[in-house]
């Protein structure tokens, strides 16, 4: 080292003052427009040829030769498939090194010029595809590339890692950073939506899109219990995704148009992708087929849900709607069943609990596999309370309690290693004025007493709302503004929901058949534990033909009107 450095000097003072200055290290060149324009285009150009290479080595299939496209999109045939479709095959190793290659020439170029958009996003689109979605995000970090597609770029990362928290915030920065006119591009989602929603939507200007845009993607979040952003950071990193590939050559080889944006901004971008051939063809021509992580659903809520929360059903989400403007694959779950399932509403002060039971023994996709259960309480924008079971089986009981006066509970099981989920939603309807209130109706397996505290029938709630005659059903409820002194009024009737014309003409023949109906009716002195009046009763369903029936009850105090809650079962 000393020697070297001595030669140097020698060197130095032995030479005229102009040869020193001709060997002294050059200062860096700024680079030109025309290197610029170099750089990307011999980017943009190893960018296709990685592509033709890769689409020349695609897993090979076998094309869908029948069965007409659930919908049609320019160019593109789209179906949903099934939540059995196979998984991807191991990338070739061929295809890896020269994916690597290309992120290494897209790591100089960007280096090189860092305030170039295209440059960017291609590394991160390409280091996303790589897997490596962490490299990706910290290369956000110190993008240089404009502050709001950054930051964009930053949300596309996290939210491919499933870091669905950090890519919400990200896309919340980044709309923040865009212009007005930007910004209301990045919510616009009238395309997705449909009849009364849609209507709603057109009538909602640009200032006041993100309320109902953060609205809309948070009842239609799939599980609450994973997260509640990942449904609108979905429809962020698809807009992220749409930006990135526009010009660029495309895995399937399809040219860029409005039809590969509108394919993508619709339904996603696909997770891998193979090579079709019909057998029955000749001279084949090979197709592309672009697959989704899983079964993809229709998660949007309806306009009834946005606005009665309190009172939503499971109705209000159409999940498996093949025709839907809109379908989601989350990352989480390959499949999204409904859940058999009761969920009733207690109140504790200002507090609500609830009460939940299943059972999902006939779901194939869930039985034998390791279950983690979550009852959620959820409002218009946030989840109150959780309480979760990370040992849960396909049968069980859960409780929870959080302050919330409407809103939503969801009900929601989740086998994450082989990405299968179930859930069930209901309202919780705001607490009604009056002095006297009721809770739900809970459904549970007869007691041999009569249980005046919901301790003792909580974990005997009916998980399947349906039940044999001959076992009988227990009803309990709670009486809320009661007094000590109160006599209350009780009147509970079971009747038939689905009576046909022929039943009801029967009666009006009086031809004898069994009756369709029950009815109880007493007073009592309430009986109060820590200031609810609690009580079940047992009913013998025995006479009741098969049918859907509705459990009613009124309560009345003094001369005040009676209030009614109701629960719909079915009786075999």
């Amino acid at each position: 080292m000393n020697s070297l450095a001595s030669a140097t000097l020698l060197l130095t003072v032995a030479l005229p003052f102009t040869t020193r200055t001709a060997l002294a290290p050059a200062a860096p060149r700024s680079p030109t427009a025309a290197d610029s324009v170099r750089a990307v285009r011999n980017a943009r150009s190893a960018q296709a040829s990685f592509e033709a290479f890769r689409r020349a080595r695609l897993p090979r299939g076998v094309a869908r030769t029948s069965g007409a496209c659930d919908v049609t999109i320019g160019r593109y045939c789209y179906w949903r498939g099934d939540d059995d479709d196979e998984a991807p095959p191991p990338e070739p190793a061929e295809v890896r090194a020269r994916r690597d290659a290309f992120i290494r020439l897209l790591d100089s170029a960007s280096d090189a010029l860092p305030g170039d958009p295209w440059l960017a996003g291609q590394r991160v689109r390409y280091l996303v595809d790589a897997g490596d979605a962490d490299s990706a995000s910290r290369f956000a970090a110190r993008c240089a590339a404009g502050p709001s597609w950054c930051a964009a770029l930053g949300g596309f990362a996290f939210h491919e890692a499933g870091r669905f928290s950090e890519a919400d915030s990200a896309y919340r920065h980044a709309l923040a950073l865009m212009d007005t006119a930007e910004r209301c591009r990045w919510l616009d989602i009238g395309p997705l939506l449909e009849g009364e929603l849609a209507q709603r939507f057109g009538r909602t200007d640009c200032a006041h899109r993100e309320a109902l845009v953060r609205q809309v993607f948070w009842l239609a979040a799939p599980l609450y219990a994973v997260s509640g952003t990942d449904a609108l950071t979905e429809h962020f990193a698809r807009l992220t995704w749409a930006r990135m590939v526009e010009g660029t050559a495309s895995e399937d080889g399809v040219s860029w148009g409005d039809d590969v944006r509108e394919l993508v901004l619709r339904y996603g971008l696909p997770r891998w992708y193979s090579r079709d051939e019909d057998p029955f063809d000749p001279a084949p021509m090979p197709s592309i087929v672009g697959h989704d992580a899983g079964m993809p659903y229709d998660f949007l809520p309806s306009l009834h849900a946005l606005d009665h929360l309190g009172h939503a059903t499971d109705a209000d989400w159409d999940l498996d709607d093949p025709a839907a403007a809109t379908e989601y694959s989350p990352s989480f779950a390959r499949s999204v069943h409904d859940l058999p399932g009761q969920i009733a509403v207690f109140r504790r002060g200002d507090s609500a609990c609830v009460v939940a039971a299943w059972d999902a023994g006939a779901d194939t996709t869930l039985l034998g596999r390791p279950l983690h259960a979550a009852l959620v309480l959820a409002g218009d924008t946030s989840v109150v309370a959780i309480r979760r079971d990370t040992a849960a089986g396909v049968r069980g009981h859960l409780a929870v309690t959080g302050p919330l006066d409407s809103g939503l509970a969801s009900l929601e099981l989740l086998a994450s290693g082989d990405r299968r989920a179930a859930r069930t939603r209901v309202g919780v309807s705001a607490r009604p004025a009056g002095r006297v209130t009721l809770s739900d109706l809970l459904l549970y397996a007869p007691s041999p007493t009569s249980p005046d505290a919901l301790a003792l029938v909580a974990d005997r709630a009916l998980a399947h709302l349906s039940v044999a005659s001959a076992a009988g059903v227990g009803v309990y409820w709670e009486a809320y503004g009661v007094q000590p002194t109160d006599t209350v009024r009780y009147s509970l009737l079971v009747s038939r929901v689905d009576e046909s014309w022929l039943h009801r003409a029967t009666d009006l023949l009086h031809v004898s058949r069994p009756p369709a109906s029950l009815r109880l009716a007493w007073n009592e002195v309430a009986r109060l534990r820590d200031g609810i009046a609690g009580r079940g009763v047992n009913l013998d369903l025995s006479r009741l033909p098969a049918g859907r029936y509705r459990a009613e009850l009124d309560a009345g105090v003094g001369g005040r009107p009676a209030v009614v809650v109701t629960r719909d079962f079915e009786v075999w």
